[in-house]
């Protein structure tokens, strides 16, 4: 039994090796797609654990490394007698003394808010120096988990991340430590809800933004509102010609009904009597 338990314990150690570079392909953990880029990848074995550092571009004017500093324990920390790596709980880290050593002159300041990405929860610390870059430290703790067993299924993972980018905002350095992911499985597969394939439990395709469609329908294009006729332009008024009130020279004057002729000749009426027309015979 003890020759079985010792040939159990030497599979959870590993081969120590010195720090070397590898490919990126093999970071235990990847920025988000769009960037940071990585620009190498230093690893380090110990006899319990895996430490990398991944080392990224930058375009900041802050002195200091942007990388992603991560450990994968596969047992449990040592003691610090051996070449063992020990594992620190974050409540015996200075973690603000460790942001301002990351990025010196910053003004550091530790936020007091509760965040978690699909690993759980991390802290983080948030810096602007004068010279137009935002820098983030942030640090997170993967906890071990068990077997039913109650033996140790998985080691404690920690991840930092220390990033300056210039004219970034607050929002687009935190969505990294958001969009970090892990190169193997972490978490046990949940089980599925009971619902599902159990009688007179029916399931609808609905989800967080409602009713699931198989083919969207595309939406109504909405038809232009109809414009009101103009109103017909007013017809022209007639144009008056003013009457002339000083006759051509040499005109007779004609008098208004009524009225005084003034000055100048009057014209005399026609004679009662006069030329009579016959009618016609009968």
């Amino acid at each position: 039994m003890a020759g079985l338990l010792a040939a159990c314990a030497s599979t959870r150690e590993l081969p120590p090796q010195e720090a070397r570079i590898v490919a990126p392909v093999d970071a235990m953990i990847v920025p988000p797609p769009g960037g940071p880029a990585i620009v190498n990848v230093v690893s380090r074995t110990f006899p319990n654990a895996v430490q990398q550092d991944i080392n990224l571009a930058t375009n900041a004017r802050t002195a200091g490394e942007n990388k992603i500093s991560i450990i994968r324990f596969v047992d449990e920390g040592g003691d610090g007698s051996d070449a063992a790596l020990r594992d620190i709980p974050f409540t015996q880290v200075n973690l603000t003394e460790e942001a301002l050593k990351a990025w010196p002159d910053t003004g550091m300041a530790v936020s007091p808010y509760y965040v978690q990405n699909d690993y759980g929860p991390f802290g983080y610390a948030i810096g602007r120096p004068a010279n137009g870059d935002t820098c983030i430290y942030a640090w997170q703790r993967i906890a071990p988990s068990l077997k039913p067993s109650g033996a140790l299924d998985r080691g404690a993972i920690t991840v930092r991340l220390q990033l300056c980018k210039q004219r970034a905002t607050e929002q687009e350095l935190l969505e990294v430590m958001y969009r970090l992911r892990l190169n193997s499985s972490v978490h046990a597969p949940r089980p599925a809800p009971a619902a599902i394939g159990r009688i007179a439990a029916p399931i609808r395709p609905v989800g967080a933004q409602g009713f699931a469609e198989v083919i969207e329908v595309a939406e109504p294009v909405s038809q232009p509102r109809a414009t009101a006729r103009p109103a017909p332009a007013p017809a022209p008024a007639p144009t008056v010609v003013p009457v002339a009130t000083t006759p051509p020279p040499g005109a007779p004057i004609v008098p208004s009904p009524g009225g005084s002729t003034g000055s100048g000749p009057t014209v005399p009426a026609p004679p009662s009597s006069g030329v009579v027309v016959p009618g016609p015979r009968s």
